[in-house]
């Protein structure tokens, strides 16, 4: 196999892995806003330890923050490779 070919499947790859990757963090962020939404505004989230319910508030929120940051870091043109990723 020429050695072209090998680039082009690799790069290929390394473009599935990277969507892969940014679908994955999507779907988290969701799941996330989905979870500050709950907390912020469900009657049964009042029902809860209050300082529970703000410590999850604070630690979500962050987690969202750092996710959308990678997302934007994804969309920069000089990032690369979803192994510069943390764990999704």
């Amino acid at each position: 196999m020429s050695r072209a070919f090998v680039d082009e499947d690799s790069e290929a790859r390394l473009n599935r892995e990277k969507l892969e990757h940014e679908r994955k963090l999507r779907d988290w962020l969701a799941i996330q806003e989905k979870k500050v939404a709950f907390l912020e505004s469900d009657p049964k989230a009042g029902e809860m330890d209050q300082e529970l319910r703000g410590q999850w508030l604070r630690e979500t929120r962050e987690d969202i923050e750092r996710t959308r940051l990678l997302l934007d870091e994804m969309s920069s043109p000089e990032h690369k490779s979803p192994k510069d990723e943390g764990p999704a």
